[in-house]
């Protein structure tokens, strides 16, 4: 049964990744990989040493003066993932109509034109702003929508307008002006990174809607849409937490009145490596037999210990990838349901204690619950059952890799 499943899966990966607008896309994720290296070793240098909240800032009691605002260093982020998404519109509108386009056509103003849209956010709200909310998805809808009306302009004026003739310039303004106009109206809650009061309701107090919210994230990562950073990162301003925070300091090992909540299930067991548990990913690939693969797991290795799967998510990719969504979800949804048990049981502690910034949820448990080994050897046990599950899945697309180079 599961071959069956894993054969098709695999046939629907092939005939997606055929298409010409993903083949293209999959192709400039690739050629952004450098910058999106520089974009996650710069978070992580800033969330492990520089910011005054950072890992190692706070546990040997120093700080650098210069970033004594994060909104410096959270700036500096924020335009970095802006020219990751503005290089990728750039490059996949370059390639994709190129490759539509006749050799006499050249697609510099939608290159223009797409590139020029992300960068206008990026100086509009890249510095105003904390912790900003990127969309890739939407990004990349929008661009594909405007490539398409470049292609029909073309095919309506029977290519044989001038490229950067008043036509096409006209089509450049108007599209600008929509998108600019159209993007503006788009709510607050959209592009908001937190949703403390949402994720507080008794609903998530329950093993079976925390393995819902397990499957949904990794579909919405897929998709392009961002996760809410109430977990992916350590949230210990649930509700749920501090209920049970105060529990334990009128009781050191009182009953938790809500063992069951997003920090103690989905932070820290779930979203091991990121979402969909990808650390077992980057393991699987140090041991690639691919030299790419390996550079790809090398590289990825330190980010997706301390939670971040950017450059696996651009580099194998993850993001529209059916071959890699299905065992991100079992990944997600296996390491939901193991710490659901192991609290059931009364194995763990349900982690209640806040720990340091940049504390890899590998190491959560250990640090902030109240039974650290055994939070300890449940979070290794995720990691082992995550690579057992990602294995099938990515041995034949690591098989092809190899083949094809």
């Amino acid at each position: 049964m599961f071959a069956k499943i894993l054969a098709r899966v695999q046939r629907w990966d092939r005939a997606w990744v055929g298409l010409s607008p993903i083949k293209n896309l999959f192709s400039s994720f690739k050629l952004v990989i450098p910058l999106v290296i520089i974009d996650v070793y710069w978070r992580l240098i800033t969330r492990l040493f520089l910011d005054p909240g950072a890992l190692f800032a706070t546990i040997f009691h120093y700080k650098i003066h210069f970033f004594n605002n994060p909104l410096i260093s959270q700036g500096i982020s924020n335009v970095l993932d802006y020219l990751v998404v503005a290089f990728t519109v750039a490059l996949w509108t370059k390639k994709y109509l190129t490759e539509k386009l006749s050799e006499k056509r050249d697609p510099i103003l939608p290159v223009t034109v797409n590139f020029g849209l992300v960068l206008i956010q990026t100086f509009s709200s890249g510095f105003s702003q904390g912790q900003l909310t990127i969309h890739l998805g939407l990004c990349l809808l929008i661009t594909y929508l405007i490539n398409l009306t470049y292609l029909g302009l073309t095919k309506i004026t029977k290519d044989r307008l001038q490229d950067m003739g008043f036509t096409y310039l006209s089509w450049a303004a108007i599209v600008s002006i929509l998108v600019v106009v159209g993007t503006s109206f788009i709510p607050n809650i959209v592009t908001q990174g937190t949703y403390t009061t949402f994720f507080s309701s008794d609903f998530f107090a329950h093993y079976y809607s925390l393995a819902l919210v397990a499957v949904l994230a990794p579909i919405l990562f897929v998709l392009g849409i961002s996760i809410p950073l109430d977990l992916s990162t350590g949230a210990t301003d649930l509700a749920q937490v501090n209920t049970n925070l105060n529990a334990v300091y009128q009781s050191v090992m009182a009953t938790l009145p809500q063992p069951q909540n997003p920090y103690s299930v989905l932070t820290a067991s779930a979203m091991i490596g990121g979402v969909g548990a990808t650390l077992g990913l980057a393991l699987i690939l140090i041991f690639a037999k691919s030299k790419q693969n390996r550079r790809l797991g090398l590289w990825s290795l330190l980010p997706a210990l301390f939670d971040n799967n950017r450059i696996l998510a651009y580099g194998i990719p993850l993001f529209l990838r059916p071959l890699t969504l299905v065992p991100m979800i079992l990944s997600s949804l296996f390491g939901s349901l193991s710490a659901s048990v192991a609290i059931k049981l009364d194995f763990v502690r349900p982690t209640v204690f806040s720990a340091p910034s940049g504390t890899p949820h590998l190491l959560l448990g250990f640090m902030a619950s109240q039974t650290p080994w055994r939070s300890l050897i449940l979070a290794i046990f995720v990691l082992l059952g995550s690579i057992l599950i990602y294995w099938p899945f990515v041995k034949d697309m690591v098989k092809k890799e190899v083949k094809h180079g």
